[in-house]
């Protein structure tokens, strides 16, 4: 009786979590903008890691800054980019690519696939070989551009797991960085805190925001021809 006592007791608790949970996430703009059910995130690790991102950075909503998620821009061709995550604030744009990785990652900007390796013992190990996400974010930024009136600065953020290790990573650019989710927001408050003078007004912000917001509600038909278009190559 005890035993079923302690049960129920722990389970109503769980589901309190989740609920409590559930309707703050629900506050969020991720949710507003994206619709992805808490209980799906956990279980996608593109869209975790997007969300882990913004939860790392969502302060910045508290001095005027506003997020948008999978943003696709329209290329040519019929084609689109997606952008996985954007923060619009008083000191530009920061454009983030989410890599929800794990191992130990080796890359150099100027090379067109980078490397993922899973250490296996004994000096064995298995490796995967992905897209430079530098030269990735940089096509997305190349599209963005040309959309966004105000022309302010961009700024790449490759962030990866922190599950992962950044083991030899090579950049030359200065308006690109590459971190991991824990750091994330460290490294943009200080980009921010070297950008001495606003650079976006907040009226600038809302409409960059606006003109952007309906790239991030397209149809399924589009999201899927993304897809159809990114497996071709």
């Amino acid at each position: 009786m005890v035993d079923l006592l302690l049960i129920v007791i722990v389970s109503s608790v769980a589901i309190g979590v989740f609920v409590y949970k559930n309707k703050k996430y629900k506050e969020t703009a991720y949710y507003q903008i994206t619709k992805n059910p808490y209980s799906s995130i956990k279980y996608d690790k593109g869209k975790y890691g997007e969300y882990l991102i913004y939860k790392r950075l969502r302060r910045f909503e508290s001095d005027g800054g506003k997020f948008l998620f999978n943003v696709y821009i329209p290329k040519s061709n019929n084609e689109t980019t997606e952008i996985d995550l954007l923060l619009i604030c008083s000191k530009g744009l920061f454009v983030f690519e989410s890599k929800n990785y794990g191992g130990w990652i080796f890359g150099n900007e100027a090379y067109k696939n980078w490397t993922q390796t899973f250490p296996l013992g004994r000096g064995r190990s298995h490796k995967e070989h992905f897209y430079n996400p530098i030269m990735q974010n940089a096509s997305h930024i190349k599209y963005l551009k040309r959309l966004v009136d105000e022309n302010p600065p961009m700024r790449s953020i490759i962030v990866f797991s922190d599950k992962c290790t950044l083991k030899d990573i090579a950049i030359k650019s200065n308006d690109v960085s590459v971190v991991k989710y824990g750091n994330v927001s460290s490294v943009v408050t200080q980009i921010c805190g070297q950008t001495k003078a606003d650079l976006l007004t907040q009226i600038e912000i809302s409409n960059i925001y606006n003109k952007l917001y309906p790239y991030t509600q397209v149809s399924c038909e589009v999201r899927e021809r993304h897809v159809n278009n990114i497996k071709k190559y």
